[in-house]
């Protein structure tokens, strides 16, 4: 929930919902909810069981078990199934599933069979002009551009005034700069039509820009749920904070109620106490700091690389004296040469600590999975 409301009740609530297909769990007992005008983004990798859960709350799928509740009603139990076409839950597709052969105003129509005939073309034009595509009624789909065709599976899906607006990767067909624009003018109809609206997507960078809700899944299982500031600030597992950028992470060596790492040494985490696993100290490349001079308390290192990547230079650090590289983004106008001598610190109060048995420690991200912040 959004720290500066007061509590509000849920529109949509999830308790122990699990989808099994024969012995793999495609959701395993997952429990959240959202509240009114919430958007929630339900992140993970492809397979992660996201889609799936979309699908479950629609009532596309059916689940093994738990429970669908939708303000004071029940759309699934096990007592209780509510069909698809009577939920009152909106749906973009990823490809916008629009009917060619219909109109955009046709379109947009299609799904107002619930209203007298009259009323259909008023509702259907007003949905059309929240999205500014007012001025293409008479078009077809194969006319426009994949911006416009996204504006009016959404007009088609928010003009029932559905409780919850679903969305599938709704802005992943786009080319990079037309997703930026796109994405934000519909947060903006979102929040001005007070939608609570779950979208699916497997990117951080989205998901934190968009997003009320973040609920990161991984293998059918909710890793965890919170705002973008938790999940990026304060990752519960080493999955978790590997999932929102690249990560440096360095061995420690632990004695009584201390940590000691080549940057200094640090009291255990009151997480940590009772573990007696080995403890992995990570920390983003922002958060190391580099040092042209030598510095008190710095490491020195050489530069193995650097890249240019736009208002931040990415550099390959390797320390002198242990065999550990690290990464760091630094002002590009510091401009770094490749083999220049450095000196590297680490605020330690500000790094991650996990226990080397989290359960996700060898889930290493691909580069395109992880937003380099």
């Amino acid at each position: 929930m959004n720290a500066h409301t007061a509590p509000q009740a849920n529109v949509l609530t999830i308790q122990q919902l699990s989808k099994q297909y024969g012995s793999r769990f495609a959701v395993n007992q997952a429990t959240w909810s959202a509240t009114s005008g919430q958007i929630v983004c339900l992140l993970g990798h492809s397979g992660c069981g996201k889609t799936t859960m979309l699908r479950l709350i629609a009532g596309l799928e059916t689940p093994s078990s738990g429970s669908i509740q939708l303000e004071q009603n029940t759309l699934w139990d096990a007592q209780q199934q509510v069909a698809a076409e009577d939920r009152n839950i909106g749906l973009v597709f990823q490809d916008y599933a629009l009917f060619p052969h219909l109109s955009v105003l046709e379109n947009v129509m299609f799904g107002l069979k619930k209203f007298p005939k009259p009323q259909r073309q008023t509702i259907a034009e007003q949905a059309l002009r929240h999205v500014s595509m007012h001025h293409h009624l008479h078009s077809y789909p194969y006319t426009l551009s994949g911006g416009e065709q996204q504006r009016v599976a959404l007009a088609r899906a928010l003009a029932p005034k559905p409780h919850v607006l679903l969305m599938d990767e709704p802005f992943s067909n786009l080319d990079h700069r037309l997703r930026d624009q796109i994405r934000q003018s519909t947060i903006e109809i979102l929040k001005k039509t007070a939608t609570t609206t779950i979208i699916v997507t497997h990117d951080p960078e989205e998901a934190l820009q968009i997003s009320d809700q973040i609920i990161l899944m991984h293998q059918g299982k909710i890793i965890q749920i919170g705002t973008p500031k938790q999940l990026y600030l304060q990752p519960k597992t080493l999955f978790a904070a590997r999932y929102f950028s690249a990560l440096n992470e360095i061995p420690t060596q632990r004695s009584d109620h201390q940590i000691t790492s080549i940057f200094g040494t640090i009291a255990v985490p009151q997480h940590l106490n009772t573990t007696q696993q080995p403890i992995q100290c990570c920390f983003r490349p922002h958060q190391l700091n580099v040092f042209r001079a030598p510095t008190e308390g710095a490491l020195s290192a050489k530069v193995i690389s650097s890249s240019f990547m736009g208002h931040t230079q990415l550099l390959r650090l390797q320390l002198d004296l242990q065999d550990i590289i690290l990464l760091a983004h630094v002002d590009h106008r510091q401009n770094f040469a490749e083999t220049e001598q450095v000196y590297l610190s680490v605020d330690l109060t500000t790094c991650f600590f996990y226990a080397s048995d989290d359960s996700f420690n060898t889930d290493h991200l691909s580069t395109e999975q992880t937003l380099q912040v």
